[in-house]
């Protein structure tokens, strides 16, 4: 067929990688995400809509991440979502390049609100490159939630058409006024299953702390979150114990 040794070469050294890139873009690409270990029923950024339809607000947001500090590695994001009513529309592309993988995930989401019950879908368009080999694939998540300002619960069922396909059942509660915990139980169907806890925490107005912990494999995270006028910035590092530090940025704004 023609296939090179530099190519042969290329392909083994992405296929290699293919699981630590998985890793690290799946379930988290955002700080966000990361900050609150993938928990999105806490979440309140444009960015988290490729993880989940029932993010419920209306923004823009520009993400980066560096996982494990791997050099020449960053995956980038662009999100926005609007809303009409009951009714409430994200799209985003996450892109991730590497001298020798390119991923590109393009998604569109759709969600509808009755009071504290909502409901929602994502069709995402999956492109992967390693070397001059290419290919698309389609996939699918799909969320149930009721939540109001106290307590909440999540049903997420996430990459439905591929071997990572997981469920995500989360529970959330409202300690204080300034204080929110959540935890959440995922199924995978190829991986262990894990268990994660998140809290967020309203130190003034405008700066929020978020802090995680998520098991297989064990990982920490904090986040920094700065608000002004409609304006947001968030900052997240998050542990691996085997690998170097994950740090990801959130910048955007929320109406």
């Amino acid at each position: 067929m023609g296939i090179t040794t530099s190519a042969i070469l290329a392909l083994s050294i992405g296929w290699t990688m293919v699981p630590v890139f998985c890793q690290a873009i799946k379930p988290v690409t955002s700080a966000s995400a990361s900050a609150l270990a993938g928990i999105t029923i806490l979440s309140e950024s444009p960015a988290d809509y490729s993880l989940s339809p029932l993010i419920a607000v209306d923004g823009v947001c520009l993400s980066w991440q560096r996982p494990f500090g791997l050099a020449d590695t960053d995956l980038i994001g662009l999100h926005s979502a609007f809303s009409k009513d009951s009714w409430f529309l994200a799209t985003g592309l996450d892109y991730l390049s590497h001298p020798d993988y390119r991923w590109q995930d393009e998604y569109l989401s759709l969600g509808v609100a009755w009071g504290a019950l909502k409901l929602g879908a994502t069709q995402h368009l999956v492109y992967e490159k390693i070397a001059d080999e290419s290919w698309f694939t389609w996939d699918n998540d799909f969320a149930l939630a009721f939540a109001n300002d106290d307590y909440g619960s999540e049903l997420r069922y996430n990459n439905a058409r591929g071997q990572d396909a997981s469920v995500t059942l989360s529970a959330s509660s409202r300690l204080s006024q300034n204080a929110r915990l959540a935890s959440s139980y995922t199924w995978h169907k190829n991986q262990r299953n894990s268990y994660a806890l998140a809290t967020t925490y309203q130190v003034v107005s405008g700066f929020q702390l978020c802090s995680s912990w998520q098991s297989e494999p064990t990982r920490y995270a904090l986040g920094l979150e700065l608000g002004w006028n409609k304006l947001n910035l968030c900052y997240a590092v998050q542990t691996h114990p085997e690998l170097n530090l994950t740090h990801s940025l959130n910048l955007g704004s929320k109406w």
